[in-house]
């Protein structure tokens, strides 16, 4: 299965950092990169084409972006996805091509972001980190806790050993989501964390309005739910039953 990363920017600077967001548990990490990318207005330097999958168009205030590929951003990379193949063939030829670019740009340290599920969260979600490298460790040291166990699958998982095994330092960034519906709570926490551990100063505004829309549609949902749930009870309700 071919994966490859077709080049668009003529010219590209060595980026130290690539961070990565591909569809997983909330969205959390597409939903997080597509934010800073389009905030701080961050340009497509590869477009990423996966061989039978056709490469879709994404559209923002009437300008094209790929669907899928490197955008950059002074000496920062960020690689995301709109859309999933997770095929276990296509996942792992992900993970070792993003590897392989981020050599090739000068990256220096590779930053996945991923969910983890928490399916009864109530407060703010908390977040993790595993790391290749005490260097790596060092990003999200008193931002994040170190994850005690588990297991990281998804292209975050396997870019983290790919990425080591090129000589690269990688850290994972995990924040808590009920993983049932894109997440931009969650995604919020991660940006506010990459703003404290990369210098950056991206307003997460946006993140919360849209948060709190899903919020209330959730609850909206789960009210009619039980509403619904209690009318079919009195409807199956037993009837006084008459003998002759």
């Amino acid at each position: 299965m071919e994966v490859e990363f077709i080049r668009l920017a003529d010219e590209i600077p060595e980026c130290e950092f690539l961070i990565e967001g591909y569809p997983g548990i909330g969205m959390v990490g597409v939903i997080a990169i597509r934010h800073v990318v389009t905030e701080c207005g961050a340009e497509p330097a590869f477009v990423m084409k996966i061989e039978d999958m056709p490469t879709a168009a994404i559209v923002h205030e009437g300008r094209v972006y790929p669907s899928a590929g490197v955008f950059v951003l002074d000496d920062l990379s960020f690689f995301y996805a709109e859309q999933a193949d997770m095929r276990p063939g296509v996942v792992q030829k992900i993970s070792e091509s993003v590897a392989e670019l981020s050599r090739e740009i000068g990256v220096e340290c590779i930053v996945c972001l991923a969910g983890i599920r928490a399916p009864d969260l109530e407060d703010e979600p908390s977040l993790y980190y595993a790391a290749t490298s005490d260097k790596a460790a060092e990003l999200f040291e008193g931002i994040a806790e170190p994850l005690k166990g588990g297991t990281i699958t998804g292209v975050s998982g396997p870019l983290l050993l790919e990425g080591s095994l090129r000589g690269l330092d990688a850290v994972c960034l995990l924040v808590e989501t009920p993983g049932t519906y894109p997440d931009p709570k969650a995604a919020s926490r991660v940006v506010e964390a990459l703003n404290e551990a990369l210098g950056l100063s991206v307003d997460v505004s946006k993140l919360e309005e849209e948060a709190e829309r899903i919020a209330k549609a959730v609850e909206e949902t789960v009210q009619r739910l039980r509403e619904q749930q209690r009318m079919e009870e009195e409807e199956a309700e037993p009837t006084e039953r008459m003998f002759v």
